[in-house]
């Protein structure tokens, strides 16, 4: 026998015992196969002992959400006023914390466009009444066959246009809230409350001297009730309807509630923050609620079918929670889902999940590194 032959002999002879003793260990246990989105667990797997499952399903539910708030007056029952026109201030006759009503006196002015508007109202009446006259004169002479009635047209033509005069220099005295029959020429002009409420700011400084692009020098508020302004989450304003109560705190009233309802809902989504302004109107107790302030609002929404899921069925993935749906018996796959708060262990699921399907609610760790 050649050597070439007898090489060949033990080299078959290693490949067969290396077979041989191959065939005699046991082969690995794999604890998930991967297919696909689809993880399978074998019923031989070392975890499937370690994997719980839960059916997931709906419950009625009130949804309580909270939100960062500031308190507002509403903007019909709050009036910032300030001078009319160029001029100084004679008088004041507003306190601050005193109770207004429409009309009430709060500051006198004089000012030399106030004059000249009473000026021209007081020309402008004067002249209505003589060419009123006359046309009533030439009216009579041409009634009585003594009259021309180019005349009487010429009388009817400056009468018309003196009345329109007339009523545009009446409306301007009005715009200051004086009536022209009542006016007395050269007195200052009362600046009087718009509306009904209290003075809650007072600048006024009697001498001091005014344009009319100056800023607001008293401000009337009626803040029996005030607006409470929230900022809203996009992802939770769906949660949110016109008339839901609510109920708001403040840090200068630790305890105390101040209930409301939504008013209005803003139709548009702040681009940097992502929220959307919610307008709640709160009866204001004892005026308690100043306007600047900052408060916490929770919203308690209406009864809904809401979605409960374990706390522990959540895993993360790229800073998104998911849990595991069984596909069938043994076999599941990642699924995204939307979280609000955690009650007793127990977490509401807001979007990924219907309500009806098989989660894995402990042990979905184990398959977290399967890809």
């Amino acid at each position: 026998m050649s050597k070439l032959i007898i090489i060949s002999l033990i080299a078959a002879f290693a490949v067969l015992t290396s077979a041989c003793n191959n065939s005699k260990k046991p082969s690995p246990t794999l604890n998930y196969i991967v297919q696909g989105e689809e993880i399978t667990i074998p019923d031989s797997s070392n975890i499937k002992a370690q994997i719980k499952l839960t059916q997931v399903s709906k419950e009625s539910f009130n949804l309580q959400i909270y939100s960062a708030a500031k308190i507002k007056a509403i903007p019909n029952k709050y009036a910032e006023i300030a001078a009319p026109f160029n001029g100084r201030i004679m008088q004041s006759f507003a306190q601050l914390g005193q109770d207004v009503n429409p009309g009430t006196p709060l500051f006198s002015i004089y000012s030399s466009d106030y004059t000249d508007a009473q000026k021209l109202f007081l020309q402008a009446r004067q002249q209505y009444l003589l060419n009123e006259k006359d046309y009533k004169r030439q009216n009579d002479l041409l009634e009585n066959g003594v009259g021309v009635q180019r005349d009487l047209e010429n009388a009817r033509t400056l009468f018309e246009n003196s009345k329109s005069e007339f009523e545009k220099s009446r409306a301007s005295i009005r715009i200051f809230g004086v009536d022209p029959d009542q006016m007395i020429f050269g007195e200052p002009l009362v600046v009087r409350s718009p509306i009904k409420g209290q003075v809650i700011k007072n600048s006024i400084v009697v001498g001091k001297y005014l344009t009319d692009n100056s800023s607001a020098i008293i401000t009337v508020a009626e803040i029996s009730s005030v607006w409470i302004t929230a900022s809203v989450k996009e992802k939770d304003i769906r949660f949110i309807q016109e008339g839901d109560a609510t109920e708001a705190q403040v840090i200068a009233y630790p305890g105390e509630k101040f209930n409301g309802h939504v008013y209005h809902i803003d139709e548009i989504v702040d681009e940097e923050t992502r929220a959307i302004n919610v307008l709640i109107q709160s009866p204001n107790r004892g005026e308690m609620l100043k306007p600047g302030m900052y408060a916490t609002v929770r919203f308690t929404e209406r009864p809904i079918p809401t979605v409960f899921v374990p706390s522990t069925a959540l895993l993360q993935f790229n800073d998104k929670n998911f849990v595991f749906v069984q596909t069938k018996p043994g076999t599941y796959k990642r699924q995204l889902v939307g979280t609000a708060e955690t009650i007793n262990g127990r977490t509401i699921i807001t979007e990924g999940l219907e309500g009806s399907e098989t989660i894995i609610a402990e042990g979905g760790f184990y398959l977290l590194d399967a890809k």
